[in-house]
């Protein structure tokens, strides 16, 4: 409830849960997440930690149900890895400005309960709060490193960051301010 609530007040939290996937996507176990209603998102995880083009949107993670709400998909239609592009309707891109491609198109990964069981619940609550039950979900590593592995690569790569927030495992860790 409190990584959601923090996504919902347009926060950046890093997310890493259970065994880290395999494959070059993150898909919600090593995740820095995002809400993807706000169009400065992009240019801020940029300038916290991934130093990438401006015109790469990031790519959005969004319960199984709910995506043919945002997207150009069938009910039940499944793309949990992130790697199909599909569009998202001409009348939510104004809504999805972080994840939403010049050109009208997304990388979407639409997650299940029971492909992700905490990631979903995460989405979930997301949705109780801004009625979007997806988040910008982008791979929990800077530019040039490997997406995180281990609990101390976690907490090396939060502190090496502007991240304020993580999530590892059961425990939140708050960036202290001086």
């Amino acid at each position: 409830a409190c990584a959601a609530q923090l996504i919902a007040d347009g926060r950046v939290i890093a997310w890493d849960r259970g065994r880290m996937e395999y494959g070059p996507r993150a898909l919600g176990n090593r995740s820095i997440l995002a809400d993807p209603g706000h169009a400065e998102m992009r240019d801020r995880i940029n300038a916290m930690v991934k130093k990438r083009e401006a015109f790469r949107p990031f790519a959005p993670a969004c319960a199984l149900e709910q995506a043919p709400r945002w997207f150009d998909v069938a009910e039940g239609e499944q793309h949990p890895y992130m790697i199909s592009v599909v569009y998202v309707p001409p009348d939510a891109r104004p809504l999805l400005p972080a994840i939403t491609h010049v050109n009208g198109s997304a990388r979407l990964q639409t997650v299940s309960a029971t492909d992700n069981a905490d990631f979903h619940a995460l989405l979930l609550a997301v949705g109780e709060t801004t009625g979007r039950q997806m988040v910008l979900n982008t791979s929990f590593n800077v530019k040039g490193q490997p997406i995180v592995n281990t609990p101390y690569e976690a907490i090396e790569t939060f502190l090496g960051t502007g991240i304020e927030f993580l999530f590892l495992e059961n425990y939140h860790v708050t960036r202290s301010v001086a």
